[in-house]
């Protein structure tokens, strides 16, 4: 694991994954993802047809938020974005921090999930 001491994330390298879409409620903090599995994760497959990588679906849902931040990234004129682009990731305990093409996310939940489809 390269990215947090999340027992989940065993396996997963967090800032070779993507973030698909980010959802947000006043209960709740979802992130659908691409994980970038390695080769230990118990779900790896060897990749094929030249793909750079094992990726699965899955999210990361982090709920009964004790602390938000959410600051949204706001790219240079006329500077393109991948969005979904992981910079760097820590999830640790009941703490995360996410820098990515989205923005910034940092938060304190006392709920963590991980889940691959």
């Amino acid at each position: 694991m390269s990215a947090g001491g999340h027992p989940r994330l065993d396996g997963i390298d967090l800032p070779t994954s993507y973030i698909l879409g980010v959802i947000y409620d006043d209960e709740s903090l979802t992130l659908e993802m691409d994980f970038h599995l390695l080769d230990g994760h118990p779900r790896y497959a060897a990749p094929e047809d030249g793909a750079e990588g094992c990726y699965r679906k899955g999210f990361v849902r982090f709920a009964d938020l004790d602390d938000l931040r959410l600051r949204k990234a706001k790219p240079e004129a006329g500077r393109d974005v991948d969005y979904s682009d992981i910079y760097s990731a820590t999830i640790e305990g009941d703490y995360a921090n996410i820098s990515s093409g989205w923005g910034e996310i940092e938060l304190t939940a006392r709920s963590i999930q991980i889940a691959l489809d």
